[in-house]
């Protein structure tokens, strides 16, 4: 929902990893609740950890992959999707060498490329691109000035502490509207801003440093560098009090409490002297006939931060987010230096080389190009048959369910059943190819640098997006800017009542086409059930068969839905990811439902099945959520991800189903046993 700043957000996730430094997490062993070690850590599992599929399912089935498979260099987390990302990442960097390739997609691609990883050129510019830049910023001195930066193209990279995009209206899914929300926080959470946690201070620390190592190359001072991030800390903290903490999102009633409509002669009142129409004029977002915006009082909060007095914060919040998005357009020294404060603080081993380093660039700002030649030299016409035949079984028994269920109401079942039926599927690419032949970035040859590129690249992706504005939905588009298919990617969209499964999930222990019918239902079968869930969780709620905000539950029905969930997050909430360490039930709640529905629906399906595997069948589920993270990497994960663990996505959903207890022989006693009063599926 802010697709504007999927630039910045790429740019500084860094910030958002930095929590995984070397945060003190004590020893990792059994829980006092649960009977499983979170052998999701590096180091839990080892030669001497035994485990019966009774006792710890997880363990017993992924033990051998857990003692010996290892975080990769430069990275923080091995995993089944982390597997098979790399796997896509050596099929596109191979394509992003081939020089063969024809067509305006392929001519974009080279041409980054070759800016990318011209190091002779780069190293000779060092920092020299990115000066200009930084110093008109710090011209700024008086309210005129910062209003002639945020309202003309000085602003080159459209940098400002509005945080706009154009969405499809959440109450109107038909129309697209410009949604205005709060800029991305430097420590992440507002709550950080209240009490610090080892989350919050690690990514203070990893601004900070990199902050100061880009503006000391520019010529600033340590102090003087150290004063500019102190005036964005500054600034940011003043604006935290009015963005509403990250806890708030997990809450059900969440979304609606963020649908505030203005027209332009109230948005313009609600933000005082901010110039905030002369900030979206600059795209076409400024010609929204309506503009949502989602926490009114953090823009009532710049209008009245925007004084003469408050000026140096306004310039210095700017200088940070420049010097942190544009650092790794410049020079090698500069590249590697911020990689090694990154890498520092993650425990990372290794640096990224030339080809690692100009693939993140290309997929980061040439995502569609890219894409496209992802699609038309790696996907077949029989894959995408076998996926939209898989997903049409799935969808046929979550019918059933849906008829059966006995808590629900004859009129809530009624539009469950209506919004099913209404479902579509896009099924591992779009029929039509994302069209960026209006793009032109000049070559070397020409006199191009990477910076000017990138710049370029930046506003061609915003315009394209903006320019949708107050213009009609297109039903079953498939946006490669936003979800490209090449991803190691499933997804839910509300607001078209649809579900996306991506190639780039078509391949490791996902699927194979020769995969047998139960490993390929406890794989690819999993994620598509899984995603079908989300339109009947307490989200989907919201949503009508349309995909607009309707809410078509009955109260009954939404207090039933309610209590049972209640009952799921308690159950969450009293594991331990480490001896004294706490986990939010809220926070995954959604996600944990949907792998419960989702093993319904497939047991269904089994059920059906003469002579069907369910040894297969379990196995393959619990391989699909097999992970080994660096021991620091819990905590940026228990802070943010709204998954559950992997260990918990395997043991706790398969412990609230017969068939696994029957298979297993799973009796009082095993550490897989849950008395079936106590069991938490919602469905």
């Amino acid at each position: 929902m802010k697709r504007r700043m999927d630039f910045l957000r790429r740019a500084l996730c860094v910030l958002l990893a930095a929590v995984l430094s070397a945060a003190c997490i004590p020893a990792l062993g059994e829980t006092a609740i649960y009977p499983w070690i979170n052998s999701d850590v590096e180091g839990s599992v080892t030669l001497l950890t035994q485990a019966r599929l009774r006792d710890d399912f997880h363990v017993a089935v992924n033990r051998k992959w857990l003692m010996q498979t290892s975080v990769p260099y430069g990275g923080t987390e091995a995993s089944s999707f982390g597997e098979l990302s790399y796997d896509v990442m050596e099929k596109k960097i191979s394509l992003m060498l081939d020089g063969s390739l024809a067509g305006h997609d392929a001519e974009l691609v080279r041409t980054l490329y070759d800016l990318t990883a011209d190091w002779e050129t780069r190293n000779a510019l060092g920092v020299e691109p990115l000066r200009p830049y930084v110093e008109d910023m710090a011209s700024i001195r008086t309210l005129n000035d910062l209003r002639d930066y945020l309202t003309t193209d000085r602003n080159a990279f459209q940098l400002d502490p509005s945080s706009y995009d154009v969405i499809a209206d959440l109450k109107d899914a038909d129309r697209y509207v410009a949604i205005l929300q709060p800029t991305p926080l430097i420590l992440g959470d507002s709550a950080e801003y209240e009490t610090r946690t080892a989350y919050g201070e690690l990514l203070y620390e990893i601004g900070r440093k990199s902050t100061v190592l880009v503006l000391k190359k520019l010529g600033y001072t340590e102090g003087e560098a150290q004063a500019v991030f102190d005036g964005a800390m500054a600034f940011d903290a003043w604006v935290a009090r009015y963005v509403r903490p990250r806890a708030d999102h997990d809450q059900s009633d969440f979304v609606q409490s963020v649908l505030h409509y203005y027209t332009r002669e109230e948005l313009t009142a609600l933000c005082g002297d901010y110039p905030i129409m002369g900030i979206l004029d600059l795209t076409a977002t400024g010609q929204s006939e309506t503009f949502l915006v989602t926490e009114p009082d953090y823009y009532r909060a710049l209008g009245e931060m925007y004084t003469e007095e408050n000026v140096p914060l306004f310039r210095d919040w700017l200088i940070y987010f420049l010097v942190n998005f544009m650092g790794r357009t410049l020079d090698r020294d500069t590249y590697n230096a911020l990689e090694a404060i990154e890498a520092e603080a993650l425990g990372i081993r290794g640096l990224p080389d030339s080809i690692d380093i100009a693939y993140r660039t290309l997929t980061a700002y040439l995502s569609v190009p890219m894409d496209n030649l992802y699609i038309q030299a790696c996907c077949t016409e029989e894959e995408k048959r076998d996926i939209l035949n898989i997903a049409d079984e799935v969808i046929g028994h979550y019918r059933a369910m849906l008829e059966n269920e006995a808590w629900l109401s004859p009129a809530t079942r009624e539009k469950a059943v209506e919004k099913l039926d209404r479902l579509r599927v896009n099924a591992v690419y779009p029929d039509e190819l994302g069209d960026w032949s209006g793009l032109h970035i000049r070559s070397k040859a020409e006199g191009g640098t990477l910076l000017e590129a990138v710049i370029e690249l930046y506003r061609f992706s915003v315009n394209q997006v903006c320019d949708r504005v107050n213009q009609p939905v297109i039903r079953g588009e498939w946006n490669q800017q936003n979800s490209p298919a090449s991803k190691v990617n499933a997804f839910y969209s509300n607001t078209e009542n649809a579900i996306t499964i991506s190639a780039g999930i078509l391949g490791g222990i996902f699927y194979d086409p020769h995969m047998t019918y139960e490993e390929k239902l406890g794989g690819i079968g999993m994620v598509i059930a899984h995603e079908i869930s989300h339109a009947f969780d307490d989200d989907g709620a919201l949503y009508d068969a349309q995909g607009r905000m309707n809410n078509w539950w009955e109260a009954e029905d939404s207090a039933a839905f309610k209590a049972r969930a209640e009952k799921l997050t308690a159950y969450y909430d009293g594991y331990a990811p480490y001896p004294g360490g706490t986990y939010s039930g809220a926070r995954v709640q959604s996600e944990a439902i949907a792998d419960m529905a989702a093993m319904k629906c497939l047991l269904a399906i089994a059920a059906e099945k003469e002579g069907f595997d369910y040894d297969a069948f379990f196995r393959q589920y619990a391989t699909v959520w097999r992970t080994k993270m660096l021991r620091s990497a819990l905590i940026v994960t228990l802070a943010t991800d709204s998954h559950p663990l992997g260990c918990l996505r395997t043991n706790v959903t398969v412990q609230q189903f017969d068939e696994f207890y029957e298979t297993y022989g799973v009796k009082p006693g095993d550490g897989m046993y849950l008395a079936p009063e106590n069991r938490v599926s919602v469905w």
